[in-house]
């Protein structure tokens, strides 16, 4: 028996249904060309109305998730992205230096903008003008990121033109900013793809991404660069030396 309960709420109980179907899709519980239960074993499992099931089932169908037909039994079509190698790119503040032949950059749009969006929460002072760069990172071909990012306008001019389109706005900003930058932060959580980032990124809506937050700060606080990255998930990892965690205080 399944042992979560959906309840009525601002999101809709076909939609929580959905994400759960989603998770079991994309976390292989349910493998790609498997057959799925039927409406009403749903409908059993998680104590729902038979429309509820159906309409769940409609939208992952949508999503190219499921292949849902009258008369046919419903199955997987979901397919794990492809992994070009088998190593996940990792994420720091050090990939600013990180560059690779198979390395590509779109950018999608680039437009000059007054101050850092109303959800930017620090740390850090705005400056008066940035420029606001969208883009997506692929690599062998297969796209892995897509990003929004602020730069300040004063450094954003000092950087070569065009030079966002092959090397990463990190960098570029590091190498450019003058005074020199004193201090970087990282935030990194975990989350699903929105319609537009799965677009973009060739990836089922709803996919598991790990978003990373940047902010590099310049003398008196101010912000340089503020940057919102959205990677799939099976192409990010963050490794770590944890042997400090092995040390008994007072034992040598």
């Amino acid at each position: 028996m399944n042992a979560v309960v959906l309840q009525s709420g601002p999101v809709t109980l076909y939609a929580q249904l959905a994400n759960i179907l989603r998770d079991r899709i994309v976390s292989g519980a349910w493998k790609p060309g498997e057959e799925v239960p039927t409406l009403d074993e749903l409908s059993q499992e998680f104590s729902v109305a038979r429309v509820t099931v159906r309409q769940a089932v409609q939208r992952l169908a949508e999503e190219g998730m499921l292949s849902s037909q009258r008369g046919r039994r419903t199955y997987v079509t979901f397919e794990p992205p492809p992994v070009s190698d088998s190593s996940p790119l990792y994420s720091s503040i050090g990939e600013a230096g990180s560059e690779g032949g198979s390395l590509a950059i779109k950018i999608i749009s680039k437009t000059e903008v007054a101050g850092l969006p109303a959800y930017f929460t620090g740390p850090g002072i705005a400056d008066a003008r940035y420029m606001r760069v969208r883009k997506i990172e692929s690599q062998s071909g297969i796209p892995y990121a897509v990003s929004d990012n602020f730069i300040a306008l004063k450094i954003f001019q000092r950087i070569p033109d065009n030079a966002e389109r092959t090397i990463k706005l990190s960098r570029l900003v590091r190498d450019h900013a003058k005074p020199r930058l004193v201090r970087g932060t990282e935030r990194i959580t975990v989350s699903t793809l929105n319609l537009e980032e799965a677009t973009y990124l060739q990836a089922p809506l709803g996919s598991p991404a790990a978003r990373v937050t940047r902010v590099f700060l310049g003398p008196k606080n101010h912000v340089a660069y503020f940057s919102q990255v959205a990677y799939r998930s099976e192409r990010f990892a963050i490794e770590r030396d944890i042997s400090d965690m092995l040390v008994i205080p007072g034992k040598t």
